[in-house]
């Protein structure tokens, strides 16, 4: 019987062990990597493939939600990574409250109901980047896959469906870009002539008219998974700057400028953007892909100057 007894203690220790997960890094393989990157998909972080194969991608997808969860972002998937992933993922009990509701809300949209939303999806897990009340391309990734886990369709706009799930009420003033709500009403000029024109925020700080900061916006994300940073260095110009850029090139100082006026930057739908030659990954992502998002070069001695032309 005393023999019998030891054995039992001893057992229990190693299956209790074999309950628990095991510690994954880069390189480890099998099914505790696929639940790994099926439960950091889940919590709205890319893991790549789910192919149980811990590779550069899943290494990537690791240390942003420990970052997220304020964890050391060592890439390595231990007990602390496993706990705060399982709480990520956890099914919510169903409570008897209602649900939210708030402004509709989409990329380019500001204001303390966008802040609200980006408290929210970071305290479930769903990773907006910081809570700055600006609906960039993190944020409305962060939405969609919020979306996705809730069997909802993943646009990116929150409107009351979204905001049910979310289980918050929000209310206050909200600035959208154009076809949500508006934008900045400026004067642009086409061709020599003055309109009025809607501008919106671009990744990076310059704005566009609306439709095309938006495009943008679209482009700058898709850049950003491929590894491409697009930095922009002028966007929209308004007639001043357009003058002293113009100036410049009248005396020799700077480079080709259009008239004030006639400029397609204070029209809203040109930008220039750091390539650095088209040599570079910059160019020539863009050569293979602006086309997409309906962005072309237009200007054949400039390969940093491209344009809305959808």
């Amino acid at each position: 019987m005393v023999a019998i007894a030891r054995s039992t203690a001893a057992l229990a220790p190693r299956t209790a062990a074999a309950a628990a997960p095991p510690t994954l890094r880069l390189n480890s393989k099998g099914a505790a990597v696929t639940t790994l990157q099926n439960k950091l998909k889940a919590a709205g972080f890319n893991p790549g493939a789910v192919d149980g194969q811990f590779g550069p991608k899943t290494l990537a997808a690791v240390k942003a939600f420990q970052k997220a969860k304020g964890l050391e972002a060592d890439g390595i998937a231990g007990p602390k990574t496993w706990s705060a992933l399982n709480k990520a993922t956890a099914p919510k009990p169903s409570t008897p409250t209602s649900g939210g509701s708030g402004p509709t809300l989409r990329e380019g949209a500001r204001g303390e109901p966008v802040r609200a939303l980006q408290n929210r999806l970071n305290q479930l897990g769903f990773n907006a980047g910081t809570a700055d009340g600006s609906f960039g391309p993190k944020t409305e990734a962060a939405v969609k896959a919020f979306q996705k886990a809730k069997g909802l369709t993943a646009d990116g706009i929150v409107g009351p469906k979204t905001w049910d799930k979310l289980g918050i009420k929000v209310t206050g003033s909200v600035t959208n870009p154009s076809g949500g709500g508006g934008g900045r009403a400026v004067t642009g000029y086409v061709n020599g002539v003055p309109r009025n024109i809607t501008v919106s925020p671009i990744a990076g700080g310059k704005v566009m008219r609306s439709d095309a900061a938006a495009a943008f916006n679209r482009m700058h994300a898709a850049a950003k998974a491929a590894g491409i940073n697009l930095h922009v260095n002028s966007a929209f110009r308004t007639m001043e700057e357009q003058r002293v850029l113009y100036q410049k090139y009248l005396n020799g100082t700077g480079n080709l400028a259009a008239k004030p006026g006639y400029s397609n930057h204070q029209g809203g739908i040109a930008l220039d953007i750091n390539v650095g030659g088209t040599g570079t990954s910059t160019y020539k992502w863009l050569a293979n892909n602006a086309s997409r998002f309906g962005f072309a070069r237009t200007v054949p001695s400039e390969p940093w100057h491209w344009e809305y032309r959808p």
